[in-house]
């Protein structure tokens, strides 16, 4: 830890411009970050229908994106500020440690995520076998503590934790030890994203063979259409039939009911020469009841139905979640790399933009859960609508 006993009198190089510029990017994101992590938070642990595994794995990742808003991105605007390092050097370390915790966490969390939504698509009767509550919480805690493990190695000599002055915060100096860098690389970016990839596309070829398949149950639904009408007589018709209407029951042996979410009701005009008069007069005798048996059923499985496509509508914003993650991140891989082989070539302002616009993930994803999924909308709306109830309330006391 030689290097690090002269880690306060390292000076960061910038002007009072660029100064104000990172300082006011930053305050932007921190803020906007402890608000909307902190909002979903309150969203998920107020709404019963939101305590799901699915969301317990995405408050894994909202409190990586806390830690980050919380500890990181002020101690990052002091060092700015301050134009060197205000801590100690043992302190620097710590939150060198927490950056890399943070960043982990944050990687395997989304590929917990990932497969956790691939099971659900993919392999839904699996999922309640594989998902239970105890086995989601040791998930989590294998996915916190293998984050704990791999960000220790600096710690005991393998590479250390320093302070960057080109970023302006305390990380790994990679250029340390490059045997370290090279493992986090395939065991932190690597690995993970191959299975996160993995995992998304084949959550969108199932997502893209499902709509398929509605698609041609749309065109069935228009030609071929088989009822059960009171004591189970079937009437097919390929023509417009005019008499008493009866709700149907479709009969598609090779299609999902539960993918036909969007089908509220349908109905067929059934002559009454159709059916026998002997029989169609048992139908006062009670024995309709049959068919509003059938239409409940019919009922329970497209509301199965409408479930599901909520299932797959988070699941895309998740693969949405994990793109920008992908996005936002990969830059500073850049720098990461070219701070190992080409040091002191690269403009400070480079190696700061990387750093920022990785920060700025902490506050996206609050973003894409409320216009991606309509229960965290809803969420978000009436916080803000009880925040600017309370602002009114507040000026008209006054």
């Amino acid at each position: 830890m030689s290097d690090n006993d002269s880690i306060s009198e390292e000076s960061i190089e910038t002007d009072s411009t660029e100064m104000y510029i990172e300082v006011t990017i930053l305050l932007i994101l921190c803020i906007g970050a402890i608000l909307g992590n902190s909002c979903m938070w309150f969203i998920i642990c107020r709404s019963r229908d939101l305590r799901t595994v699915t969301n317990a794995f995405i408050l894994g990742l909202t409190t990586a994106d806390l830690l980050v808003s919380l500890l990181n991105m002020p101690v990052t605007i002091a060092t700015i500020v301050n134009g060197s390092w205000p801590l100690s050097d043992t302190l620097c370390v710590f939150f060198g440690y927490v950056n890399m915790l943070t960043l982990v966490s944050s990687v395997l969390s989304l590929c917990n995520i990932s497969i956790n939504r691939y099971v659900m698509v993919c392999r839904p009767i699996y999922y309640k076998r594989i998902y239970t509550r105890r086995k989601a919480a040791l998930m989590m805690t294998l996915c916190v503590s293998l984050s704990a493990c791999l960000s220790f190695p600096p710690l005991v000599g393998w590479a250390e934790y320093g302070f960057i002055s080109v970023q302006s915060f305390c990380f790994c100096k990679w250029e340390q030890s490059l045997s370290y860098a090279f493992f986090m690389i395939g065991c932190c970016f690597g690995g993970p994203f191959t299975v996160m990839s993995i995992c998304n596309f084949k959550i969108f070829r199932t997502v893209r063979a499902s709509k398929r398949r509605v698609q041609a149950a749309n065109e069935l639904t228009t030609t071929q259409i088989s009822t059960v009408v009171s004591d189970g007589y079937s009437v097919s018709s390929d023509k417009p039939t005019i008499g008493k209407r009866a709700s149907v029951i479709q009969r598609m042996s090779n299609i999902q009911r539960e993918e036909l979410s969007h089908i509220e009701e349908v109905t067929i005009e059934v002559s009454s020469q159709s059916i026998p008069k002997d029989k169609s007069s048992q139908t006062k005798n009670g024995k309709s009841k049959q068919l509003e048996t059938m239409k409940q059923k019919s009922s329970k499985k497209l509301q199965c139905g409408k479930t599901r496509a909520e299932e797959v509508r988070l699941a895309v914003a998740l693969g949405i979640v994990v793109l920008v993650f992908v996005i936002c991140w990969f830059p500073y891989c850049i720098s990461m790399m070219l701070s190992i082989f080409a040091p002191n070539v690269i403009p400070r302002g480079f190696h700061m933009t990387t750093l920022l616009v990785g920060y700025a993930n902490s506050g996206i994803n609050p973003i894409i859960y409320g216009v991606m999924n309509k229960k965290f909308g809803d969420g978000f709306k009436r916080i803000f609508c009880c925040l600017c109830q309370k602002i009114r309330r507040e000026s008209t006391s006054t």
